[in-house]
């Protein structure tokens, strides 16, 4: 065996096994030995840690065997390297290092006690300790230039740029990295050169020279696979992720990301997997996820404090804050900047402590005191110039001149946003571009020059689209877009004022533009996650989500269970499994942006409505009402097939919301049961028919002169979603007794829906579970049954999630009779109760679906968390998503008995041939008859075709 055998073995060996193999190759356990063993570490780190890590175990091994001086010095040095770059533990690999280096220079060898100096500066560097670090790099680098080692003194330069790029002067740091770059180019290394190169690139993207860091990037990912440094690999995905995210290139960030925190995984190092963790949430942070970000931050922070990585630590409390500003958390968000602050001023980082003054500038914009505003992005913007950092460095323009515009100095706001506008379109920075573009049009329309506006916001527009478009999952898509609809919004009111009333049908268009787009981008399936992983990581993910699932289902039964002796019915009890279901909901929801990250599921870009189709689509017999709200002013775009108008000023919002919210307590008394309040029921119908007809009032009475007897098609804005219009009175009849009504999130989503295939509706699957809450459900599936030429019907034990999955697609008609919940804490968690557990919207997104109608006969089916645009989240999404082009949901929580009579007239007029829509307004008008309160009949509504 010669000795590279044997270091080998002593690498994958456990401590018993290391001993043995030394007991048994006593004649190997020398010096030489040792030198393997260094050897052996040095050519691993970066592309095996683990097989590094059990080198410098195995080298430890032998020093306890052999106290040889060179080789307990050996010893001494990789256990440092291995606490720094595998363990991330710089304090002690700093000792370590130091206790090596005293030995070599006792043995006579200064060269190799400087050569420990190399990783000694990062680990001094990564404790804030630079000037330290800088002064033992110098002292380094000369020995090494006076013994004509040109390798060793560039790796010195390469952790000198480290530190000078850590410290934020950029300058300084690439000078470095080019000096070791020319040496290691000269001697033809090529792994060293993909250090080199990935380091040269990294300041070069934070100075925003993007093309020539995106080719230095790809230069150095080719160095590193050829030489198998999986380590370096994963530390370049991460860096052209970032790059990727300052451009605005969302989609290929959040990718890169991914797949360097998996590679980080796979490789077991924790400390670089939250490196890239804190990166991933940097680009939620852009995307607006800002509780997912936040709760990175928190992850990491604590992370980077036990490592003592302060710089990262820092970064992450700054962005923290700014994610606690976004989500109103305005003292944990100085709280967090404060501790910022603090830490870049102990480190000497004035950049560092300009970031901080920025997010402080952010959070004073957010309260709209401007003053603040532009006293602190004044003084966070000459070290953040003099950095170079053009990203930052533009948004503390745009907001000078926001602030500007809003203390209204419009010729310094108008010189402040052009030229930062210039430089963003210069540099590829599009979100800063489209702020400035925004803001121009604020600043155009102040001045009354509509033209000029129009110019801006159109400009705003296209890029928000253009960035928003390629995002791989509807969870993003919807996010980003949340704060970005003003120039939208303003569009619409500029066409609006035309005196010629000319742009109506543009004017509807930029609304649909911001209107449930990521829903409309999702229909048909795009979300789907993949069956089959990708790789390792991937099935753990997925096997973790099946763990989790059951997990769930046990809690949601717990939580959900009758009151008895055994269920945890005290306060404390009910607080634990509530607090243990966020915390697996939150893991599923990570999970699942993990898997879509990588493009898995990616949403198709939907071209802009075309008007004239949905006009062809509606026909001579309906109509189209679509809501929207400039400022508190409420109107409606009225379609038909011969024109399309606006109605102005029906109401303003407070008055609507005011008359709603009495509405949906009237409604809101009867659900716990109407026969204790049977002797009451006339007075309470009296006061229903009273909301009803001040909605009426508001929202329908001057628009139903223009739709004859059509039908109607409403498509609903904010709270309006939760407006039953087909219920709404007008002193004498519900609008249902003269018309057929339905609804659609969009017309967008209307025409998508309208365009799938019409199946004879001859085979249903039907799938009840009964419980304590809806003892009817068996009864209404059996009653169904009959009415259509086959059925499948799956019962109590038989409703599973696999039986569903296996028997939609079979289903021209899907009718699901269960226990249904909206969430309004987590929507897309918003559910239906099967045999084996809770059906949420996410898992709804996984069916396949091909038939004409989809009912969801439970309560609350068709509430849903209204998100800025319009997208709705609750059960509805899901099935939309799915391929359902007709959906029957229900409004509020459901009357059991009640329900079951109306299902029966609804099915029977439905196999008769009547369309949904038809079919509906006969069983609510049967319902009426016998039940005058609207929360008996008026539960139901139908979603997308009629």
């Amino acid at each position: 065996m010669t000795r590279d055998d044997l270091a080998a073995l002593l690498a994958a060996a456990d401590e018993a096994e290391r001993q043995a193999l030394l007991d048994r190759h006593a004649d190997l356990a020398d010096l030489g030995l040792g030198q393997a063993l260094k050897e052996l570490y040095f050519n691993t780190y970066t592309s095996d840690p683990q097989r590094a890590a059990g080198a410098a175990a195995g080298l430890a091994a032998l020093a306890r065997a052999n106290s040889h001086p060179e080789i307990l010095a050996l010893s001494a040095w990789t256990s440092g390297l291995a606490a720094l770059q595998i363990e991330g533990q710089p304090a002690r690999a700093i000792q370590q290092i130091d206790d090596a280096a005293a030995r070599f220079n006792t043995l006579g060898q200064p060269h190799t006690a400087a050569a420990t100096s190399v990783s000694k500066i990062y680990a001094l560097a990564m404790l804030g300790r630079y000037d330290e670090a800088i002064d033992c790099g110098l002292g380094a680098r000369d020995i090494f230039l006076a013994y004509d080692d040109s390798m060793s003194a560039g790796k010195i330069e390469l952790n000198l740029g480290n530190i000078y790029r850590r410290r934020d002067q950029h300058g300084q740091a690439e000078q470095f990295y080019r000096s070791a770059r020319q040496r290691f180019a000269a001697l033809g290394d090529q792994r060293l050169l993909a250090y080199a190169d990935n380091d040269l690139a990294n300041v070069l993207n934070l100075q925003h020279n993007f093309r020539a860091a995106e080719q230095l990037y790809e230069q150095a990912l080719a160095r590193a696979e050829a030489a198998g440094l999986e380590v370096t690999r994963a530390e370049i995905e991460c860096n052209l992720g970032s790059l990727e995210l300052f451009q605005g290139h969302y989609d290929r960030a959040l990718a890169y990301l991914e797949q360097s925190r998996r590679r980080y995984a796979d490789l077991e190092m924790a400390h670089e997997s939250a490196i890239a963790e804190q990166e991933l949430a940097d680009a939620y942070l852009e995307l607006n996820l800002a509780p997912e970000a936040a709760a990175i931050y928190a992850r990491v922070t604590s992370t980077f404090a036990r490592l003592e990585m302060r710089a990262e630590q820092a970064r992450a409390l700054l962005n923290h804050g700014r994610a606690c500003a976004i989500l109103g958390q305005l003292d944990e968000a100085r709280a967090r900047l404060s501790e910022a602050h603090q830490l870049y001023t102990d480190e000497g980082n004035s950049v560092g402590a300009a970031l901080v003054t920025l997010a402080e500038a952010q959070i004073a914009y957010a309260q709209g005191d401007y003053a603040a505003v532009d006293a602190a992005a004044m003084r966070a913007e000459t070290p953040i110039a003099n950095a170079g950092i053009w990203g930052r460095l533009l948004l503390v323009r745009w907001l000078r001149g926001e602030a500007a515009r809003a203390l209204g100095r419009p010729q310094l706001a108008q010189q402040l946003l052009l030229a930062a506008l210039r430089d963003a379109e210069a540099r590829g920075v599009p979100d800063v571009a489209q702020r400035c573009h925004t803001s121009l049009g604020l600043l155009a329309l102040a001045v009354g020059d509509a033209a000029s506006a129009e110019t801006a916001f159109r400009r705003a527009a296209e890029l928000i689209e253009g960035m928003r478009a390629p995002l791989p999952a509807d969870e993003f898509r919807a996010a980003f877009a949340a704060d970005k609809l003003i120039s939208f919004t303003e569009l619409v009111r500029l066409c609006l004022a035309d005196p010629a009333g000319s742009r109506v049908v543009e004017a509807l268009g930029y609304v649909e533009r911001e209107r449930s787009r990521a829903l409309v981008e999702m229909l048909g399936g795009g979300v789907r996650l993949p069956v089959h992983s990708h790789d390792p990581f991937e099935a753990r993910l997925i096997e973790r989500l099946e763990e989790l699932r059951e997990d769930l289902n046990w809690f949601y039964s717990q939580i959900n269970r009758p009151p008895d002796g055994d269920s945890p019915s005290s306060p404390a009890a009910m607080a634990g499994l509530h607090q243990a279901v966020h915390a697996r909901e939150a893991e599923v929801a990570e999970i699942r942006r993990q898997l879509q990250q990588r493009g898995h599921g990616t949403l198709a870009a939907i071209e802009s409505l075309d008007i004239a189709q949905l006009q062809r689509d509606l026909g001579a017999d309906t109509a189209l009402v679509e809501y929207f709200a400039l400022d508190d002013e409420l109107l409606a775009f009225v379609v038909t097939a011969e024109q399309v108008t606006v109605v102005r000023r029906l109401g303003n919002t407070s008055r609507v919301a005011a008359a709603l919210e009495q509405l949906r307590f009237q409604i809101g008394t009867l659900r716990y049961g109407a026969s204790r309040l049977h002797a009451h029921l006339g007075q309470l119908t009296e006061r229903a028919h009273h909301y009803l007809g001040v909605l009426y009032d508001l929202l329908l009475r001057p628009i139903e002169p223009q739709l004859g007897e059509r039908r109607l098609v409403v498509v609903p804005h904010r709270a309006l979603h939760y407006v039953p219009f087909h219920a709404l009175h007008n002193g004498i009849s519900h609008v249902v007794e003269r018309r057929e009504v339905c609804y659609a999130p969009s017309a967008s989503v209307l025409h998508y829906c309208y365009t799938r295939p019409r199946p004879q509706l001859a085979h249903a699957v039907l799938v009840g579970h009964s419980d304590a809450q809806t003892p009817h459900v068996r009864d209404e599936v059996l009653e169904l049954a009959p009415l259509f030429a086959s059925a499948t019907t799956l019962l109590d034990a038989q409703a599973t999630l696999a039986a569903l999955r296996e028997h939609a697609p079979t289903a021209d008609v899907l009718h699901l009779a269960c226990h249904g919940q909206f969430r309004p804490d987590n929507p897309l968690f918003s559910s239906l109760r099967l045999a084996d557990g809770w059906l949420t919207v996410r898992d709804a997104y996984s069916l396949d679906l091909r038939c004409g109608l989809v009912t969801l006969s439970a309560c609350e089916t068709g509430v849903s968390a209204i998100s800025p645009g319009d997208d709705l989240v609750g059960l509805a999404r899901g099935f939309f998503s799915a391929g359902a082009p007709s959906l029957l949901v229900s409004l509020w929580t459901v009357d059991d008995e009640s329900t079951a009579v109306f299902m029966a007239h609804f099915y029977g007029r439905l196999r008769e041939g009547d369309a949904p829509a038809t079919a509906l307004r006969y069983a609510q008008r049967t319902l009426l008859q016998q039940y005058p309160h609207p929360f008996f009949w008026a539960a139901f509504a139908l979603l997308g075709r009629w």
